[in-house]
């Protein structure tokens, strides 16, 4: 099967001698499907191996089926050259196949060791590798090599076999979960359904519900005359993760364990796992891929958690020689169009990538999973709790293909299609106020367009007869800034309003008689670590506080809440953030320099904003400054609140908050 290590040479021995002692094409189809599945196991090893010691970041950023994935796509790839290396052979036997096991021999290692060290270029590690293969692996087998081909026989079906029975190992212990949980005591008859719906990155000040000029929320207007608005609703955190493990814990975010490589550890109970022990049947739905999936630890509790889909060839994205490929094309073709003025490729490289990443969620799709969920359940005697992600809103802000643009234009040019393609990564300094305003257009069109999606869910869920008994309770994760502060873009970049005000409904179900709470506006301050308990309070459960906080009916039936923390009538909210910079928000910048966490309280009257480490203050009056445009804290005359918000501040978080209390 093998040859010596030398390189072929023509005076060696005679050609038909020289071709024998090389495996034929058949013999090399096999060993390409044997490299192939031993890389793609390999690949699977390290990458877990990376995530569990020395990788600072702990999210796999992929679908937690890639531990049968990548093998599987590694099996086809190699495969497909192995039938190029098979021609080789039959055209060339001598030369083709001393080729061919030393190529398959670097190849084999090359995926494990991209993924261990993924700074190093993958064409320096090929190199290295052929000649490791060259050299010592190849010879070492030589000497061997009919043990070799006998464990090649028999490993190969164990290899293969080994797929299906993880893919099956997975879906089997979903199944089996999902089973065990509907056997557990239902709730009481009439426990009403809860559903959750999450508008990722969607801010309060682009909704018309809330005052703005546009009218983006035609089905947010018409839900909160049926239910209850809050005005000024703050979410605990400025980005995805933390925003959503508070609401899901009642914990604030220095209590836990996430971060932007920290997933939500199992260090506190979620509302998932609390209501799916009381008899709901639970289920996930979430288009935010890179902080909502499973490796986030959001999924937790959930009886079936739906993340990532694979249309077109997605599904190869996982293998890391098929992603570090199509990086590769991106950055010949930006090569090429930067020194070179040729645009050629980028037609057929957009087509690659979209082909690759093109995998991103839309709201109808969220909607389908959900619809098809329902009718996979069928008619129940238990409540359901239900939890929607969508990720419209977020950026790129690339409304879905033959959606109506109701407030810009679709993209007209290279430039426009690259504006909104790599607007977090734009350095924003360099922006003019036409492109900010474009990229706005484009983001209220996303609203508008889930907006109308929430719409023709929630009519659905009517003509089914399901509203009758179902909480809706909407809300989004964070807002987004377009530069209102001077170098502030995007989120998890500060804590000002824009960021934090986010809207908030609770509607009745249709079939309950509640008067008084159609059409309730809620001026008080009221904070997204709350929803846990509110969830628990609708549902009727009354043995005991569940979670941190206090539910949200406070504001409208009148109980008193055994709460110092809410002793104020308007409540408070505590938002907390450790911030990329908003100019560079590259993750490596972020971990190889510190970030002092930023901390805000807001009571409905002043906003007190805090930076620690070099200890920057910011204190506004909202009730008379609504945007946060002028800045108190060195005003005399303010000081007095200042000192109140500052010391109210310190007993929420229990002392200043450093890089350590997050992530610890």
């Amino acid at each position: 099967m093998l040859d010596s290590a030398s390189a072929p040479s023509d005076a060696a021995e005679p050609a038909a001698s020289r071709a024998s002692s090389f495996p034929g094409p058949r013999a090399i189809l096999g060993l390409s499907a044997w490299c192939g599945l031993l890389a793609g196991w390999l690949e699977v090893g390290a990458l877990i191996l990376k995530k569990s010691t020395f990788d600072i970041n702990h999210l796999y950023g992929m679908t937690r089926h890639f531990v049968w994935l990548i093998p599987l796509v590694d099996l086809g790839l190699f495969v497909v050259l192995g039938v190029v290396l098979a021609s080789a052979v039959r055209v060339w036997p001598w030369r083709g196949g001393w080729l061919a096991v030393r190529s398959l021999g670097a190849l084999t290692l090359l995926p494990a060791v991209m993924v261990a060290f993924p700074q190093i270029y993958a064409v320096a590690w090929l190199m290295v590798l052929l000649g490791i293969a060259a050299r010592v692996v190849v010879p070492l087998l030589e000497r061997r090599v009919s043990g070799f081909r006998r464990w090649v026989r028999i490993s190969l079906p164990v290899l293969a076999v080994l797929v299906p029975c993880v893919a099956a190992a997975m879906l089997g212990a979903e199944r089996m979960r999902a089973w065990r949980d509907r056997n557990r005591p239902a709730p009481p008859a009439g426990t009403p359904n809860l559903l959750l719906l999450v508008m990722d990155t969607v801010a309060a000040d682009h909704l018309g519900l809330y005052g703005y000029a546009r009218p983006t929320s035609p089905t947010l207007d018409e839900l909160a005359r049926l239910g209850i608005r809050f005005d000024d609703a703050r979410a605990a955190s400025s980005w995805t993760l933390p925003s959503h493990a508070a609401m899901f814990t009642g914990h604030w975010p220095h209590d836990l364990s996430v971060g932007w490589v920290n997933p939500l550890d199992r260090s506190d109970r979620t509302l998932a796992e609390y209501l799916g022990a009381r008899g709901y049947d639970t289920a996930g739905f979430v288009a935010n891929t890179q902080y909502c999936a499973t490796d986030s630890g959001l999924g937790r509790g959930f009886d079936a958690y739906h993340d990532y889909i694979f249309p077109g060839l997605t599904a190869l994205k996982p293998a890391v020689l098929v992603d570090r490929t199509v990086a590769g094309l991106q950055e010949v073709e930006r090569f090429l169009e930067r020194r070179l003025d040729i645009d050629l490729l980028r037609p057929a490289v957009q087509r690659v990538w979209l082909a690759i990443n093109g995998n991103r969620k839309d709201a109808a799709s969220v909607n389908r999973e959900f619809l098809g969920w329902l009718n996979r359940r069928g008619p129940s005697d238990r409540p359901f709790f239900a939890f929607l992600n969508y990720y419209d809103a977020h950026w790129p802000y690339q409304p879905p293909d033959l959606s109506i643009h109701r407030f810009g234009v679709p993209p007209r040019d290279p430039g426009e299609s690259d504006l909104i393609q790599n607007w977090s990564s734009l350095d924003k300094k360099g922006l003019t106020e036409s492109q900010i305003a474009f990229a706005r257009d484009a983001y209220d069109d996303c609203v508008a367009n889930l907006d109308e999606q929430i719409g023709r869910l929630v009519d659905e869920l009517g003509r089914r007869g399901l509203r009758e008994n179902t909480w809706l309770i909407l809300l989004a994760d964070h807002g987004e800034s377009f530069g209102e502060h001077a170098g502030v873009f995007c989120h998890g970049t500060s804590l000002y309003r824009t960021e934090l005000h986010v809207p908030l409904l609770i509607v009745p179900p249709s079939g309950m008689k509640l008067p008084g709470l159609a059409g309730r506006r809620v001026t008080g301050t009221a904070s997204l670590r709350d929803v846990a308990a509110t969830v628990v309070n609708l549902a009727g459960f009354e043995d005991g506080p569940a979670f941190p906080g206090a539910t949200l009916a406070r504001f409208w039936n009148g109980r008193p809440v055994p709460d110092t923390e809410f002793s104020e009538a308007d409540g408070r909210a505590l938002s907390e953030v450790v911030p990329y910079d908003p100019l560079d928000p590259a993750a490596d910048r972020l971990i190889r320099e510190p970030r002092w966490p930023l901390a805000a309280l807001s009571n409905g009257e002043w906003t007190y904003i805090r930076r620690e480490g070099e200890i920057r203050e910011e204190l506004f009056h909202v009730r008379v400054d609504a945007t946060e445009s002028r800045n108190l804290a060195e005003i005399p005359a303010a000081q007095a609140p200042l000192e109140r918000m500052r010391q109210l501040l310190g007993g929420l978080t229990a002392g200043p908050l450093t890089p350590g209390r997050f992530n610890p």
